[in-house]
């Protein structure tokens, strides 16, 4: 989709991801949502976004680097 832009990745602290993630769901009015692990490593949403159905996708894509290292991808 985007992959030939020029990214400057900003670090997220280790103990504030889950707020971070929070706080994206929150900005983008994501709410009332209901889940399905389609697999261990990504969860389907259907949630409410400004009175209609929208469709969430939190998936984690193994980085290239290492083993170690995970990248989390969302489509609204």
């Amino acid at each position: 989709m985007f992959n030939d832009r020029v990214r400057v990745w900003d670090r997220i602290p280790q103990y504030f991801v889950d707020t971070r993630v929070s706080n994206f769901l929150n900005q983008n009015r994501i709410t009332n949502c209901f889940e399905f692990l389609e697999t261990e490593t990504n969860l389907l949403l259907k949630c409410w976004r400004d009175n209609q159905l929208t469709d969430v996708d939190i998936r984690i894509n193994p980085g290239k680097r290492s083993q170690r290292n995970y990248m989390v991808s969302m489509s609204i």
